[in-house]
């Protein structure tokens, strides 16, 4: 599919995947619980090796809609949200964008990665995305990569939530979905210096594609 985006919101559109995924992370982290199509968008996004736009990671002509949680999420912190959940959420996009940085340092790791995805994509295949094998498949990709780094990603809750396996498995699965995202956005020309000097800017696209929803 060519992209029916400018280059600024395909952009903004991976940043905005990358925050739904940290949303996700939050989600399950204080509730136990996480929104259904939202999570569909993220663990989609780990199989799709092929993709010809930033959309077609993200479901095509329905990347935006697929990606609603991540825009308007996206958009609370560009306005100043000061809520617990607002401060979380960037913390973990944070924290991925590092995690991501040592990742791209690590050639045999992202080879690790993409056949041990490719071993979960055979769950998907007998199973359904977020099936408590898949998750566990992708959360054990995960564990036996990512989790090697002595940077890792503190994810903070209700300890109820977090001590249970399939939520722990959540969590993990979508930090992978963040960090796919996180190197599309790079991949597409995305730096954190420009949510900076660039917010404006970036608030403008991000505006315009909230207006397709």
């Amino acid at each position: 599919m060519i992209s029916r985006l400018n280059s600024n919101q395909e952009r903004v559109l991976a940043l905005a995947a990358v925050v739904q995924a940290a949303s996700l992370v939050h989600q399950v982290a204080s509730t136990g619980k996480a929104c259904e199509e939202a999570s569909r968008t993220c663990l989609a996004s780990l199989f799709v090796t092929s993709p010809e736009s930033t959309e077609d990671v993200f479901g095509g002509e329905q990347a935006v809609q697929n990606l609603r949680l991540g825009l308007e999420t996206l958009k609370s912190i560009l306005d100043q949200d000061k809520s617990v959940a607002a401060r979380e959420i960037t913390r973990y996009v944070l924290g991925l964008t590092h995690l991501e940085a040592k990742l791209r340092k690590r050639p045999k790791m992202l080879d690790a990665i993409s056949q041990q995805l490719s071993h979960s994509q055979r769950q998907v295949d007998l199973y359904d995305l977020t099936h408590a094998n898949v998750l566990a498949s992708v959360a054990e990709t995960y564990s036996t990569t990512l989790s090697s780094f002595h940077f890792r990603i503190q994810v903070t809750g209700n300890p109820t939530y977090l001590q249970q396996p399939m939520n722990t498995n959540r969590v993990r699965s979508y930090l992978l979905a963040g960090i796919r995202a996180t190197t599309l956005w790079r991949q597409v020309g995305g730096r954190k210096w420009q949510l900076v000097l660039f917010k404006n800017s970036l608030q403008r696209e991000l505006n315009a594609l909230l207006n397709q929803l």
